[in-house]
């Protein structure tokens, strides 16, 4: 501990009377003589001794003061030094992954600004101009990069655009900045993943095509041994119901299929208009009404008459389509089925609700994927091929549609088709 500033002061007065002693004595003896002069400096001799005593400990204190902020110090600078070489180092990895990443980086401020760019983005997109301080359309001519970092920069939310730039596949993302207004593109070149993806499309569409003849071949024969059902031996007729009922779930399937690859190879979304829904549900109702009352299930529909949307008519009946039957085959005799529609700020809502045995959240994730299955055997008792739920994903993408699910065992399901708002670029149907 260092001495205060009185203790300092305090040994330099004592120092000082000493010293004042001491001459005072001398200056007795020297003048009168004697015995009281010699005891004054004596006195003041002893004083002296004792503030010299008292300033060579405050001088030790303070030596020892001063070196132990010396090692504070030097602790001090020793984290700082650690401290800064881990932000230096922090930062060279950051621009080493920033320079060496095959993605495309782009750093936007909170007026749309581009602050930083990595060397990916020049080799994936025709940047035409130095992009810092511009808006990215301002140098690079690709309209969906803007759309995505602005819709960001709107609503705070990732935004996603697929683009093709000089023969490459492109997904330009867009990201809000979690500690800053602005936010980050990345561009991301996925000509390999499409390439695979149409190499699988077309395998599968080849392979369900060549399908085609040999299992109309099989419900030709089917349908021609059922009409000469009664003059079979009795134990063959469960074999030819048999043959026609996995022929014609076969059919379906390889039909699902084909539909889902020409949803899948379709390079731009499906063309959209501005439609009332109430004629597009009860014409999907109409369709299923008589399996409903043959399975004694009730089938309602409540849509409100002014209720409009922008859709793809024929995509929209296709996915409504797709889960009014989903609904009919997992609800019981007795259960309840309604289709409703309701309008939202961001959009309508269209549901399709039944009273069914539902489904635990551990599969609602990847209840859309293909050929899922909850319950594979009971999937396959009522006929499902495993694409329908994944069709409505496709086919909804496609018209830039969502479909959202929520379920609970044994307290049925509801699945939504989340139609998008109106937009100034679709028409509305005359």
């Amino acid at each position: 501990m260092r001495p205060s500033r009185v203790e300092v002061a305090l040994g330099r007065a004592v120092l000082c009377v000493a010293c004042a002693g001491v001459v005072a004595g001398g200056v007795v003896a020297g003048g009168a003589g004697g015995t009281a002069g010699g005891v004054v400096v004596l006195a003041g001799a002893g004083v002296l001794a004792g503030g010299l005593t008292w300033l060579r400990a405050l001088a030790a204190r303070e030596r020892s003061a001063w070196r132990a902020q010396d090692a504070l110090h030097a602790r001090n600078a020793e984290t700082l030094a650690r401290a800064l070489s881990t932000v230096h180092e922090s930062h060279a990895l950051d621009a080493a992954m920033a320079r060496e990443t095959p993605n495309g980086l782009l750093v936007l401020d909170a007026r749309g600004r581009v602050l930083r760019a990595n060397p990916a983005l020049f080799r994936l997109l025709p940047v035409r101009d130095t992009p810092t301080g511009r808006r990215p359309i301002e140098t690079i001519p690709v309209p969906e990069l803007q759309d995505a970092v602005d819709e960001t920069a709107r609503t705070r939310q990732p935004a996603e655009r697929a683009a093709s730039v000089d023969g490459r596949d492109l997904v330009l993302r867009a990201l809000p900045l979690e500690d800053a207004e602005g936010c980050m593109g990345v561009v991301l070149d996925v000509t390999s993943v499409r390439a695979a993806e149409k190499a699988r499309r077309d395998f599968v569409a080849n392979v369900s095509h060549e399908l085609r003849t040999p299992v109309t071949a099989i419900l030709g024969w089917a349908e021609a041994l059922a009409q000469e059902r009664d003059d079979l031996p009795a134990h063959v007729h469960e074999m030819v119901d048999a043959i026609d009922r996995n022929a014609r779930r076969l059919g379906l399937l390889i039909e699902d299929v084909l539909h889902l690859s020409r949803i899948e190879a379709r390079r731009t979304d499906l063309a959209v208009e501005v439609e009332a829904l109430g004629p597009l549900v009860d014409e999907v109702a109409a369709r299923h009404a008589g399996r409903a009352e043959q399975q004694g299930i009730e089938l309602c529909v409540d849509v409100p008459a002014d209720v409009e949307a922008p859709l793809n008519a024929e995509a929209f009946e296709h996915a409504l389509g797709n889960l009014v039957d989903n609904a009919l085959k997992y609800t019981p005799r007795g259960g309840r089925i309604v289709v409703t529609a309701r309008a939202r700020a961001e959009g309508v809502d269209v549901s399709v609700s039944d009273t069914g045995i539902g489904i635990a959240a551990v599969h609602h994730t990847r209840i859309f994927e293909r050929f899922y299955r909850v319950d594979a055997g009971r999937d396959r008792a009522v006929g499902g091929t495993g694409l329908g739920l994944a069709l409505v994903k496709h086919l909804c993408r496609a018209m830039r549609a969502d479909v959202l699910l929520a379920s609970e065992p044994a307290k049925g399901s509801t699945f939504t088709i989340r139609l998008p708002a109106r937009h100034t670029n679709v028409t509305r149907r005359a």
